[in-house]
């Protein structure tokens, strides 16, 4: 009975609990149903604002550009000077679908950049419209004035608003605009190149030298940033998966920039002294292949870019134009006979003033005479055609050919920088003799200013061919650091022949066409070299446009610089003697002087 009873007992608690568990449940349903109600319903315009300013978005971070560097003078290697460098501006932009007190926005925007009130104002009524542009180079203290005004016009919005109902923005917005500066300006632009606009209008990307070679590097790689925003606009900082961009990379450059200064000075005014169309100078550390300068006249400033008549200015002649050299060749002939073993500095012959070639072919000395009995050291000193031919004439066409490789012509140098060309000496490859004779004194073949210089570098760096350089350092912005050592490519002619070579040159200066590249105190060696330019139409040689060179070391003991001074279509004076020869003289007083390299003789 007594179980019975309790059983009974354990029954009706059990069917209590399941009808108050079945009543909560239903007034739980009651309780979402009616809130959903509330919020949907009643709070449904409420609800929708808010909704608007809370939404995913997708912001583009843009990296910085990577800084391009040079070494401020020999005194200090750690002190540097910027070529090109990054000002910092802004676009204010609005979003009339966030404004919420237009005329106050306004008067803000009007006092703060000094702009029309009824424009800005028309803009910010565009309510439909969710991107209008206020202002474009707006300085970092103008954002910061803006901001502390558009912070005050936020309190006074949420003073009297509950915490769900505060708003974080004025809809007055800035991205952050990189410009390129380059402080130097017309100084070494062709080195820099520019930062343009690309083929759409749109990016700004590198142009021409540096910039455009290594745009990928400089630039940094840009990305986007997923999150949520919060009522008024306000971003999320931990709501969602964060890329971020990586900035670009820095150039720091084998450039001296005192030197690099003199050098374009000198070379402006040795293009107005001689009446010249243009010119270019390389100055390159003979044993590292660091170049210290690199000019180009005429220039342009790289801050104003599209200011040029043409843009044939961009183009960086010192790695661009392939020209034929004249008699600087002569160098690299005479060390190419020397080095196969057919001739030596003494090796004597009789100048008869012309040399006969099939096919009714006759080449000339330059000055139309004929000097009798004349060593090899005199033929380079007194530039003569029929000489250089006679050192030559033994060595097989292949083998010469493949000496002019080696000595980097035909192929780019490699120098890092856009635009470099290879020249061509594809005529040494043709059968008959008449071609190797041709490319020994500098027609036929056309070389480039950085390959010229680069050959008879090798000569002052006791026969090897080093790899000139531009870039010394690039500077990542994870932190890492890749630096350029550097690089002996091959040895190209043997120590003797290079010794022996340099000797002939230093009397070339001291008694030959050259005297005018001396720096007294110093000895001094160099070729000089005329050459006449073919015309486009006629094929044939122009009597009266010529190219001007010079290519030099010095001191010749131990060389500090090799250099190469050119100037196109000079009528000032007809031979390279008396232009390209002092220009390299008054440039190579200045380097001995500054680097406090001690006069010998």
């Amino acid at each position: 009975m007594y179980f019975t009873r309790r059983h009974n007992n354990q029954h009706l608690i059990s069917n209590f609990r399941i009808s108050a568990l079945q009543g909560f449940i239903f007034l739980l349903v009651v309780a979402i149903i009616g809130r959903l109600f509330y919020l949907q319903v009643i709070q449904h315009d409420k609800y929708v604002k808010i909704a608007a300013q809370q939404h995913q978005s997708i912001e583009i971070l843009l990296p910085e550009r990577g800084e391009i560097f040079a070494h401020k003078d020999n005194q200090d290697d750690t002190q540097f000077y910027p070529l090109a460098v990054n000002q910092i501006t802004y676009e204010v932009f609005a979003n009339p679908t966030e404004i919420l007190r237009p005329q106050n926005i306004t008067d803000i925007l009007v006092e703060t950049l000094d702009l029309e009130p009824e424009i800005i104002l028309d803009k910010l009524k565009k309510t439909n419209d969710q991107y209008e542009s206020i202002q474009k180079n707006v300085t970092e203290i103008q954002i910061n004035d803006l901001q502390t005004k558009l912070d005050l016009v936020i309190a006074d919005i949420n003073k009297d608003k509950a915490e769900d109902e505060q708003v974080y923005t004025t809809g007055i917005h800035w991205n952050k605009e990189v410009l390129r500066y380059y402080p130097d300006k017309e100084i070494g632009a062709h080195v820099l190149g520019f930062l343009g606009y690309d083929n759409n209008g749109v990016n700004r990307v590198g142009k021409y030298g540096l910039e455009g070679y290594w745009q990928e590097e400089l630039a940094g790689s840009g990305s986007q940033l997923l999150a949520d925003r919060a009522g008024g606009g306000r971003l999320l900082p931990f709501s969602a998966l964060q890329a971020y961009a990586k900035d670009g990379a820095d150039l720091t450059l084998t450039i001296d920039r005192t030197v690099q200064y003199q050098a374009c000075k000198s070379l402006e005014k040795s293009v107005a002294l001689y009446d010249a169309v243009g010119g270019s100078v390389i100055i390159m550390e003979t044993d590292t292949g660091a170049i210290r300068a690199m000019c180009t006249f005429p220039t342009f400033d790289p801050n104003e870019y599209n200011q040029v008549e043409t843009v044939d200015v961009y183009n960086n002649q010192a790695v661009y134009h392939a020209y034929e050299p004249g008699s600087v060749m002569k160098a690299i002939a005479m060390a190419i006979a020397i080095d196969t073993g057919k001739v030596t500095s003494d090796t004597i012959y009789e100048d008869k003033g012309e040399v006969k070639f099939a096919g009714g072919y006759t080449i000339k000395n330059s000055d139309l005479e004929a000097h009798g009995m004349v060593d090899m050291t005199e033929v380079l000193a007194a530039s003569l055609n029929t000489g250089v031919i006679f050192a030559t004439q033994d060595i097989k066409n292949k083998i010469y050919e493949n000496y002019m490789k080696k000595f980097g012509f035909g192929e780019e140098v490699g120098l890092a920088i856009s635009q470099e060309s290879r020249g061509d000496i594809s005529s040494l490859a043709k059968k008959g003799d008449i071609f190797k004779a041709t490319a020994s004194y500098g027609q036929g073949i056309t070389v480039t200013p950085l390959q010229m210089l680069s050959s008879v570098n090798a000569l002052a760096n006791r026969g090897s061919l080093i790899q000139p350089y531009l870039v010394e350092q690039i500077q990542f912005s994870d932190g890492r650091v890749d630096s350029v050592e550097p690089q002996v490519l091959r040895k190209v002619v043997s120590e003797s022949t290079a010794a022996t070579l340099s000797a002939m040159l230093v009397h070339v200066v001291d008694s030959g066409h050259a005297d005018k590249a001396a720096v007294p105190g110093y000895y001094v060696a160099g070729k000089t070299g005329t050459a006449q330019v073919a015309d486009s139409e006629s094929k044939k040689y122009s009597v009266d446009n010529t190219i001007h060179n010079f290519v030099g070391f010095a001191p010749v003991e131990n060389p500090k610089f090799t250099m190469i001074t050119k100037l196109d279509s000079p009528t000032a004076a007809r031979f390279s003697a008396d232009t390209a020869a002092p220009l390299f003289g008054e440039i190579a007083q200045f380097l001995l002087e500054y680097y406090q390299i001690p006069p010998n003789r």
